[in-house]
């Protein structure tokens, strides 16, 4: 079976897949309506993100794509107050070096995607587009933890800062509950 022919199969069965849960499945789960589905062939339970599912992305690719929203919006919230202080650029590189499994990201390489973003015209939905239908809720959770780490930084979180993190909550489809708890968790690590 060439390369073709095989992904073509792959393609075939994703889309079938797709079709018995748009299709066949309407069972809500929680209290809002479609909230979740059920496919009534293989009685499997799925968030609608399912139908975003996009197979065009490669492990490799994917990792690539979240590593790029992830420089791109912790840079935004480093120019949220219009100020880049010394303790952001640190925390930004301490928590990318986190989150990406030791990969570097240093002051210098900050200080250029600092610069890229300022000529962008782009917003934290634009640069999460991409990657949004592949993060999960505790992936969602970690963009903000790590954005509000970057604004809080300077020992204050300011209106703009704020602002932005809440919109970031709002595109990663955090409902206002979430990001209270998420919030909440946060003022109870630092005070312990």
């Amino acid at each position: 079976m060439s390369k073709l022919q095989s992904q073509r199969r792959i393609w075939k069965e994703v889309c079938s897949r797709l079709v018995h849960i748009i299709f066949y499945s309407n069972f809500p789960i929680s209290g809002k309506k479609n909230d979740h589905i059920e496919c009534k062939k293989c009685e499997n339970i799925y968030h609608l993100n399912v139908i975003d599912y996009k197979p065009d992305l490669n492990e490799e690719e994917m990792e690539s794509e979240y590593e790029k929203a992830l420089k791109n919006v912790l840079c935004l919230m480093i120019l949220a107050d219009n100020k880049v202080e010394d303790e952001e650029l640190n925390i930004v590189s301490e928590i990318y070096n986190k989150l990406t499994k030791n990969k570097k990201f240093t002051k210098n390489q900050i200080e250029k995607n600092i610069a890229l973003v300022k000529k962008s015209t782009k917003n934290v939905q634009e640069y999460l587009k991409k990657i949004k239908p592949y993060l999960n809720a505790g992936h969602r959770e970690l963009v903000v933890k790590a954005m509000y780490y970057v604004a809080s930084s300077d020992g204050h979180l300011d209106t703009k800062e704020s602002k932005l993190l809440m919109k970031t909550a709002s595109v990663l489809d955090m409902t206002a509950a979430h990001i209270k708890g998420v919030l909440s968790e946060l003022d109870q690590a630092k005070i312990n």
